[in-house]
């Protein structure tokens, strides 16, 4: 698909959902002018970036206005639970935006605290703390727990590499 049927495509989205250009320019950022170039084909396709942003202020899948543009199946980012098809048919992103789902993951619920007297006793954690320590990549490099990262394993190694990158970032 070329610029020009993109654009008229991308226009006919926005006046089925009966949004004007301004509407449209408050809910992604962009002018009304650079938008109104983009429905009438003066610009190149949209960046993956621009379209997602117009998906989203459309209330329409991005992952269907990024195979509009013609982005192939491997370029689209699907972050953020933006898998966004149900048969063939495009769902409105909020839908997945707003999705929760729970899993049941196992976590070491006990930690090992040294006393003032440097003997060392056991405490177990509240779920909220546990809760907290899923998401603290402190926590998470401590655990012993199998963490992976592009689907490769994590070694104690790799571990502390990550461990001194992000002690030099934050502290």
């Amino acid at each position: 698909m070329d610029a020009k049927e993109f654009g008229a495509k991308l226009k006919e989205i926005r006046k089925k959902k009966k949004l004007t250009l301004l509407d449209l320019k408050e809910r992604t950022g962009y002018s009304d002018s650079y938008l109104s170039q983009i429905e009438n084909g003066y610009k190149d396709l949209p960046k993956p970036a621009l379209i997602r942003k117009l998906a989203i202020g459309l209330d329409i899948s991005p992952v269907y206005l990024m195979k509009l543009a013609g982005y192939s199946e491997s370029y689209i980012d699907v972050e953020n639970g933006l898998v966004i098809y149900e048969g063939n048919e495009p769902v409105k992103s909020e839908k997945f935006l707003n999705k929760m789902r729970t899993i049941d993951v196992s976590l070491p619920c006990i930690e090992e605290v040294k006393t003032e007297n440097r003997e060392q006793s056991i405490r177990e954690l509240s779920d909220d703390e546990l809760r907290r320590r899923l998401f603290d990549l402190h926590d998470l490099l401590n655990m012993k727990i199998d963490l992976y990262y592009k689907n490769e394993s994590l070694t104690d190694e790799k571990r502390k590499k990550v461990r001194t990158i992000l002690e030099l970032i934050f502290e």
